[in-house]
């Protein structure tokens, strides 16, 4: 397999399986793995799968999708060489290669993985289809979401799959369409094939695979494709999530974000782990601390004092699970040496990263992080439904109210369309912030510029910067991509 240009091999993957501990290996691999050198059990497959999780966990275990993601407003970084990601400028600040290597590289390899493993499923003989199809529906769940990834932070990329892979220097990039068919199509698979629930709650089930194609189909239906006929599906899609009462939402905000429920809590769909007992601990818990007032961080990024300024004070429960505004040492964040507000979403990664009032050490936490929960899928419907049929229905008012009714917020009535449509938005800010979600709803509605342009009003924000610029080293090795407009 020619995987050079992504950087780390199938080989490399193989290699995270085993340091894991999670795979049983005794064959001596020295290339692509095959039906006849490892895969013969279920355990077999089960542990070959960890592979295309654990490029994951690292990445959010570091800075990058946040800061990739700090032009919208939650995200503040004192990072020189990253300030261009903030202000929505990346041609004239700083290297972007830095965070565009580590997504593109990281989605690539996890999806390498899942392709394997769907071709491998295909070809095996030993185990019936009864036994497999589960484990080719989470395969094809978790390459559904790395392209849903990768065509929002880079629009046109190469659709590799288990039939073109081998060729991946010379493929050429799909259209966003495209690539959107693919997800869509593995979406619809994996919520046939996905068990309806799993024991452990790192791999997703059957609603979330409904609840990933509702955001899918919410996002196909803005730009760059803006299809308003997706709407219908996304609203469709999400009200079967919440009609079968599988999650509620926690009755106190702060609890999602405690180590010690992060596994029992009713509102997470889906989440990768990290654990530092197998060498793919988090550092992102230091990272978003400060390094002085007995924190010992390091300050790579923050809140921004303006979003906490603006954020809806309600009763204070969702504030003070979003924030952590005073330190181990009781200062206050205008002391420290950053002067901003923190992120309390990520300050309690377990014992090890010295949790609430503990001091942090590096690469120590065992972090989580939620990529899909319930309240994501209410706000979802109650944003689809009210586009689909052009005014807030009685079930669009009961999600968004649903959310607000948590934080303390009053219940809203008798908004026009377009009233409902920017609440739901303004919610979706408050209650998702620093769960990268900000930065695609800005631009799946098309609302960059006159959002962010009064945060940086010397960036010259146009179209071009909805998406990233393509690694310089992949536009070198894969001859078939072409690097996105506005960037040299």
């Amino acid at each position: 397999m020619n995987f050079t240009l992504i950087k780390k091999s199938l080989v490399g993957l193989l290699a995270i399986v085993l340091s894991t501990g999670c795979a049983d290996l005794t064959e001596n691999l020295t290339g692509q793995p095959t039906v006849d050198k490892f895969f013969q059990t279920l355990t077999d497959f089960n542990s070959y799968i960890v592979g295309a999780y654990t490029p994951l966990i690292l990445l959010y275990g570091t800075d990058m999708p946040y800061v990739a993601g700090s032009g919208a407003e939650d995200v503040y970084t004192p990072v020189v060489r990253w300030k261009g990601f903030e202000q929505v400028n990346i041609n004239t600040v700083g290297n972007p290669d830095e965070v565009t290597d580590e997504l593109w590289n990281t989605y690539y390899t996890s999806i390498s993985a899942c392709n394997t493993l769907i071709q491998i499923i295909g070809e095996n003989t030993k185990l019936s289809s009864e036994e497999l199809s589960p484990i080719d529906g989470e395969a094809r769940f978790l390459r559904a979401f790395n392209y849903f990834q990768l065509v929002r932070w880079f629009g046109e990329v190469p659709l590799l799959t288990e039939e073109n892979q081998n060729n991946a220097a010379v493929e050429p990039q799909s259209t966003i369409a495209q690539i959107y068919g693919l997800i869509v199509s593995d979406l619809k698979s994996a919520e046939l094939t996905l068990p309806i629930s799993q024991e452990d709650p790192s791999r997703p089930s059957r609603w979330a695979a409904k609840a990933l194609l509702a955001k899918v189909y919410l996002t196909m239906a803005g730009y760059p494709l803006n299809d308003a006929s997706c709407y219908a599906l996304a609203r469709d899609k999400a009200g079967e999530v919440i009609t079968e009462e599988v999650y509620t939402l926690e009755k106190v905000y702060s609890q999602l974000w405690l180590w010690s429920n992060r596994k029992t809590n009713t509102e997470f769909i889906f989440a990768l782990y990290a654990s530092s007992d197998n060498g793919i601990g988090s550092y992102t818990h230091q990272a978003v601390r400060p390094a002085d007032h007995g924190e010992n961080g390091w300050g790579d990024w923050t809140s921004d004092k303006r979003f906490l300024a603006a954020f809806p004070a309600g009763d204070g429960s969702r504030v003070n699970g979003t924030f952590y505004t005073r330190m181990i040492d009781g200062s206050s964040w205008e002391n420290t040496n950053i002067a901003q507000p923190y992120v309390g979403k990520l300050r309690d990664a377990g014992p090890k990263s010295g949790g609430y009032s503990g001091i942090a050490t590096a690469n120590k936490a065992d972090g989580f992080f939620c990529m899909l929960r319930y309240a994501d899928v209410l706000l979802i419907y109650a944003e689809a439904a009210n586009l689909a049929e052009g005014k807030p229905s009685k079930a669009a008012y009961q999600a968004l109210n649903e959310v607000r009714k948590r934080a303390g917020l009053a219940e809203l009535s008798d908004l026009t369309s377009a009233q409902f449509d920017k609440a739901v938005l303004e919610e979706r800010n408050w209650e998702l912030a620093f769960e990268c979600n900000r930065w695609f709803d800005l631009c799946r509605r098309h609302i960059l510029k006159e959002t962010m342009q009064v945060y940086y009003p010397e960036s010259k924000i146009d179209d071009h910067n909805y998406l990233l610029p393509k690694p310089s080293d992949q536009m070198t090795i894969m001859t078939g991509i072409v690097q996105n407009p506005g960037y040299n």
